[in-house]
């Protein structure tokens, strides 16, 4: 039964048509929003019979839905054979509904129902799913009869293993930042998604063979393997709490295609290089600055203090603000840590300053209106933090955008689900996006075409 009244569900409901099956999915997954609810406002039989099986599979068994209302709906009967001769074929005496305790199926030693139910609600990590198959709870067969996981995606999760987490360092321990080079921070408060974002920028340019990272700072390197070696079998890094500034010391080779005058005196393409260091800052940390005022942060401020260019990534999470009930905490803190780097003489540094909005995919709206979503969803509940930004351009000169992000769904934890670039176009268009500006933003990097 459908009884949704979140002004969300509604719109998506009365715009069926105008969302991509990506889009679907990921409300369903991620917003709540249920089957019946689709069934309900008449989805349209393509879009329905082309929903991932497992994610069918799990919101029928949720949801309760029969095979007749999904018949009435337009589901092709190839659909409904696959799923309903599963539930009639699978093990009678495994309760897979709601129960509680260690309940388990028959005398047969049948699968751990609190195990199945946790997982059918993605209230489960990869890691408790692979103990859970280590102490023979569940078998992967039951992962395919019960959860309708396919087999890919169960032996990713026989093979997990957990990203590394980098040991804790001093300040006084980690190597002088490179002279010559644009630093760029990245700042945001825990679960922000900070981590995975730039995995997914590492993972893209590496992908597209331009970065290189370079050998001078040997933790740098580890890193860098931690988070874009993850990234690219879909584990998503985690967060790391125990140092407040780890960095990674980068070459971007660009090579393009002379244009204009250039291109009357050479075809030959134009190689520079763009020398960054990127800079994680740790969101437990990032918070104490909001907290404590600037005293946390001028303890590292002379470790950042060099001539360098800076550039400043601002990332907040869309799904922490409870649909803006948190944001003001969070622009709160976001200014007072902007107010910091100002007076250690950092913004007098800063050519560009990007807030970044995670999770884009769980917007309301078609993917054409993501940048309209998110500079509306800025001006609404960090409008505080908008106008601090807008006096800094005019103090400094300092331009900022508000870029919408998205690597897409993330499955039990610590997985994307979906980690190949040419069927996820997340992880294709957003890290172009954010590349196309990082490459404009360094422009002082390329040679002349011509002297004259």
């Amino acid at each position: 039964m459908c009884n949704t009244t979140d002004p969300r569900h509604i719109f998506i409901l009365e715009n069926i048509s105008t969302f991509s099956l990506n889009d679907l999915s990921s409300f369903i997954r991620n917003q709540g929003l249920e089957l019946s609810c689709l069934l309900k406002f008449e989805i349209p039989a393509e879009l329905l019979n082309n929903l991932p099986l497992e994610l069918l599979i799990t919101q029928i068994n949720k949801e309760n839905i029969s095979k007749d209302r999904l018949s009435a709906a337009g589901m092709n009967q190839t659909l409904l054979k696959a799923i309903f001769d599963e539930k009639e074929d699978s093990v009678d005496d495994v309760v897979v509904d709601d129960v509680g305790g260690d309940d388990v199926g028959g005398d047969d030693g049948g699968p751990n129902a609190e195990i199945i139910n946790r997982i059918n609600k993605r209230q489960i990590t990869v890691m408790d799913i692979q103990r859970a198959l280590i102490n023979n709870d569940i078998t992967a067969s039951n992962l395919t009869t019960f959860c309708g996981l396919d087999a890919k995606l169960i032996k990713r999760i026989e093979e997990f293993s957990a990203p590394e987490v980098m040991p804790p360092v001093s300040i006084s321990e980690l190597p002088a930042l490179k002279a010559d080079c644009t630093d760029f921070y990245f700042l945001g408060l825990p679960a922000a998604g900070k981590s995975c974002l730039i995995a997914s920028l590492l993972t893209h340019w590496m992908r597209a063979g331009i970065c290189n990272p370079e050998v001078s700072n040997p933790r740098g390197v580890k890193y860098f393997k931690a988070l874009a070696g993850g990234f690219s079998k879909g584990i998503l890094p985690r967060s790391n709490p125990n140092t407040f500034i780890d960095y990674i010391e980068i070459t971007l080779n660009i090579e393009e295609s002379p244009s204009g005058l250039a291109g009357i005196f050479s075809s030959k393409n134009k190689k520079y290089k763009i020398p960054i260091n990127l800079l994680d800052m740790a969101g437990e940390k990032f918070e104490k600055v909001a907290d404590n005022g600037s005293e946390y942060f001028k303890d590292h401020q002379e470790y950042l203090n060099n001539n360098n260019n800076k550039a400043l990534f601002f990332i907040l999470d869309y799904t922490l603000d409870n649909d803006g009930e948190d944001a003001f905490t969070q622009a709160l803190s976001l200014s007072i840590v902007l107010n910091n780097l100002k007076d250690m003489g950092i913004l007098a540094k800063t050519d560009s300053i990007f807030l970044i909005l995670t999770k884009a995919d769980m917007f309301p709206v078609p993917k054409e209106k993501y940048q309209e979503y998110a500079n509306n969803y800025i001006r609404e509940y960090y409008d505080s933090f908008r106008k601090n930004l807008d006096g800094i351009k005019d103090e400094f000169g300092v331009e900022y955008e508000i870029i919408p992000y998205s690597i897409g769904a993330p499955i039990f934890g610590e997985l994307l689900e979906d980690y190949n670039p040419k069927t996820n176009e997340n992880l294709k268009m957003y890290p172009s996006i954010l590349g196309y500006k990082i490459e404009a933003l360094t422009a002082r990097y390329r040679k002349s075409w011509i002297s004259l």
